[in-house]
């Protein structure tokens, strides 16, 4: 999604905008328990921690479309 569409839903969730690249952005959520859920426009992912954010390897995936 377009940085727009993400901080507007970064502020409905409470959550932050990440830069993936490419002009491509993700909202991201945090949770307590250190868990991330990241949402595009095309999946939700839940990752455990930031290291597996960052290497691309959700625990959990919905495909919204």
């Amino acid at each position: 999604m377009d940085k727009e569409n993400a901080k507007q839903i970064a502020d409905i969730l409470g959550g932050e905008v990440w830069d993936s690249g490419g002009g491509i952005c993700l909202v991201l959520k945090r949770r307590s328990d250190s868990r991330i859920v990241a949402f595009s426009d095309e999946v939700v992912c839940v990752y455990d921690n930031e290291e597996e954010l960052q290497g691309g390897k959700p625990q959990e995936t919905i495909l919204l479309v």
